[in-house]
């Protein structure tokens, strides 16, 4: 996903909905970004509250960032994000 359609899609939510990324049954939240290669790295940690949804959508709304793809890392790898859901005031990236 690029991050402009990132961005679009989560305007229509909340805006103190935590983001969080969601693999293996599991929820990380979402504390920081970085861009590595013309890409967007989403940094997780379990130790920290993850970002409000206000908070990332101010971190991604740079025009420089718009047409990089937006990846999470998963254990030793990083996967490309393809979408999100709702649950419980939360919106999980995956």
């Amino acid at each position: 996903m690029r991050t402009i359609d990132l961005i679009l899609l989560l305007n229509d939510f909340k805006k103190n909905n935590r983001i969080f990324v969601e693999t293996d049954n599991q929820r990380l939240p979402v504390v920081d970004l970085e861009v590595v290669d013309y890409e967007i790295i989403l940094k997780t940690s379990s130790k920290m509250h993850g970002l409000k949804n206000w908070e990332f959508l101010i971190l991604l709304n740079k025009k420089a960032y718009y047409e990089m793809p937006v990846f999470y890392n998963n254990k030793d790898s990083q996967h490309q994000l393809f979408g999100f859901r709702v649950a419980d005031d939360c919106l999980l990236l995956g």
